[in-house]
């Protein structure tokens, strides 16, 4: 894929690929446009390969902090990794606006090019996260609906200086790589150039994914910096 092409994109590919095992992909990323404005996008709508009805889905695909102190419920304290984005206001959005939009007149005669009724199509939403819990995360209260999606922990800028080790390395992708996961160690970095990096991206306000590996366990595993 083009390098330019952001992550959420990236990942839409990823996902067409998977779904033409089994179903056929009538339509990907289809905008709603009323008097030269756009209402909306539907991600994709499919059908079985096997038959049946036709589905309208929406893909999700997020990173977030875990932030005990916003309080609430566990939906309350998921925030992106720059404070912008919400777990509570994604599902609200899609709730409030992006489902309904599927029976909205505007939306009908797009449906109608593809031969579709939109009271006939199921909705589903494909949601999924990689999340990031604090660097003394207890979970004290036991398995939470979020805990296989844990991805690792995030650093404040103080708390990175507890990384400054001999037997760690380092490596920083860039954003639409990181979902993959390194394929060796070669390009990875010690701590004192990592920190270099890393703190100039934070003065930005502008929170990190990093990778970070153990030679005495020869492990990589992933982390945040985060800039506040």
């Amino acid at each position: 894929m083009p390098h330019p092409i952001r992550l959420g994109q990236r990942m839409e590919v990823f996902m067409e690929v998977a779904l033409a095992l089994e179903y056929e992909v009538l339509a990907k990323n289809l905008q709603i446009i009323h008097e030269k404005r756009t209402l909306g996008e539907f991600d994709f709508i499919i059908r079985s390969k096997d038959g049946g009805k036709p589905i309208h889905l929406e893909m999700v695909y997020k990173f977030y902090f875990l932030r005990p102190e916003l309080g609430g419920n566990w939906i309350d304290q998921l925030q992106g990794p720059n404070g912008r984005d919400h777990l509570k206001l994604k599902l609200e959005k899609m709730q409030g606006h992006q489902f309904p939009l599927l029976h909205e007149p505007e939306a009908h005669p797009y449906l109608k090019e593809l031969g579709l009724n939109p009271d006939e199509l199921e909705q589903n939403l494909f949601f999924k996260a990689q999340i990031f819990v604090p660097v003394n995360y207890n979970d004290s209260l036991g398995h939470k609906p979020f805990t296989d999606a844990i991805s690792g922990n995030y650093f404040s800028f103080q708390e990175l200086d507890n990384l400054n080790r001999q037997e760690f390395c380092f490596y920083i992708p860039f954003k639409n790589d990181w979902v993959a996961q390194p394929e060796s160690a070669d390009m990875f970095e010690p701590f004192k150039t990592f920190y270099k990096k890393i703190s100039a991206t934070l003065n930005e306000q502008r929170s990190v994914l990093f990778w970070m590996y153990s030679a005495e366990t020869q492990q990589f595993k992933r982390h945040f910096a985060s800039w506040w």
